[in-house]
């Protein structure tokens, strides 16, 4: 019997749309009949070949859909990468291979006994959060409050826009916020890091659930903050996209922590 979530499947590309300066939405259709059990949060591999070299890259489902056998991968382009630029430039048809299902999906790490939700990212780590409080709220899972704070250097950034403004209309338990570390002089929102903006907007952080996704120092001064001011361990979890080694210093934490409301 095959073992299908080691090996490599087919899949082809459906549509790879721009939905920032920099960030793409993919959209797969696996061309097998395993099964596809993706839900958001878990992560799979992408491999690709050109020219003779084949690559991989491990990536976190922002959405799926078992029945129509699609799943969706909001995702960085690194400029001087090796293959992100090549992902890119595939056209609606395009053949790659995925493989695995890591990680788990975030509903699954999120407390049940918290009284609120709040999913804080930088960058595109807002695609598995989006994905996730999409899932929840459109099957009824989750009435308790939702927020989600995302952060980018500049407005340009900052995407996908239309559907966390689509979700939020629909859904009045969930709310979305952008924050801006380079805003322009006529930016109305949120300015700083979300480590600076986001911790006095928090009204019972002690009764929240936190999950956290995207830049490794953001999770680690995060989750040294929370610990500090007496966020239970189990009502916060986390996915790492890139800085795996940071450290938070005491002082980051402690300016952080402060940040709260009392």
């Amino acid at each position: 019997m095959t073992d299908w979530q080691t090996i490599y499947r087919p899949c082809r590309v459906i549509e790879n749309r721009e939905i920032a300066r920099g960030s793409r939405w993919i959209k797969l259709h696996a061309e097998d009949q395993h099964p596809l059990p993706y839900e958001p949060g878990h992560v799979l591999s992408l491999r690709m070949t050109q020219g003779g070299w084949q690559m991989r890259h491990a990536y976190t489902i922002t959405w799926a859909n078992a029945d129509e056998r699609t799943f969706n991968i909001i995702y960085r382009v690194i400029p001087h990468g090796r293959m992100t630029p090549r992902l890119a430039m595939l056209e609606a048809g395009a053949p790659l291979e995925f493989s695995g299902v890591h990680h788990n999906p975030i509903r699954h790490e999120v407390n049940a006994g918290a009284q609120a939700v709040v999913g804080i990212a930088t960058g595109t780590g807002v695609g598995p959060l989006y994905g996730y409080f999409r899932y929840v709220l459109e099957r009824g899972l989750e009435s308790r409050p939702c927020s989600l704070f995302i952060g980018f250097r500049q407005e340009a950034d900052l995407g996908p826009r239309s559907e966390l403004d689509a979700l939020a209309a629909r859904f009045a338990n969930f709310r979305w916020t952008p924050t801006l570390t380079q805003p322009t002089p006529s930016w109305p929102g949120l300015r700083g890091r979300v480590t600076e903006s986001v911790p006095g907007l928090i009204e019972k952080p002690r009764e929240t659930h936190f999950h956290l996704v995207g830049n490794g120092l953001m999770i680690v001064e995060m989750e040294a903050a929370l610990a500090r001011i007496g966020v239970p361990g189990d009502f916060v979890s986390d996915e790492y996209y890139f800085n795996w080694n940071a450290e938070a210093t005491q002082e980051a934490a402690a300016a952080i922590a402060g940040r709260f409301v009392a």
